[in-house]
């Protein structure tokens, strides 16, 4: 389902692994994915590299957000999220956050406002739910889970977006 809802408040803030802070500010392309190392969708974290290294130059990016949310598949350690992500993922260089919850009482504010851009069917439903975020902090699109991020509709929705 397709929307195209403007974020105007102060820019959503993420801490890294590395401590860095990611600002999703408007100024790029962004896909935000709920990542959790123990998942079996964790086999999506390749596909998800190469998408950030595919689209990277023009102004796009991969955020994976760090959640136990879901069954708790997800280290809690930093040190062994970073290792469970390189044995995974190979050679991760998009950001991703230390955890974040992505419902419940804990939200993380990026995703209580996707949640309230979105029908239910839209909302993380588990580990690997994405969300496609242009350059003013529209929200583009929302992809299932279950959707291969070397799909071609979201290779389609990013470059539209680029």
């Amino acid at each position: 389902m397709k929307t195209n809802h403007t974020h105007t408040v102060e820019p959503f803030r993420f801490t890294c692994l590395n401590g860095s802070t990611f600002e999703l500010d408007g100024s790029q392309v962004v896909l935000v994915v709920n990542t959790a190392s123990q998942c079996g969708l964790a086999k999506q974290l390749p596909a998800l590299q190469t998408l950030h290294e595919r689209y990277h130059s023009q102004g796009f990016t991969v955020l994976g957000v760090s959640s136990q949310s879901f069954r708790k598949q997800e280290f809690e350690e930093i040190c062994a999220i970073e290792a469970a992500l390189q044995k995974k993922g190979g050679n991760i260089t998009f950001p991703v956050t230390q955890l974040e919850a992505v419902r419940g009482r804990d939200i993380h504010p990026f995703y209580a406002w996707a949640a309230a851009q979105v029908s239910f069917l839209g909302r993380p439903k588990w580990n690997f739910h994405k969300y496609l975020v242009g350059r003013g902090n529209n929200l583009i699109n929302w992809f299932a889970s279950t959707t291969d991020p070397l799909h071609p509709n979201i290779l389609e929705a990013i470059e539209n977006a680029l």
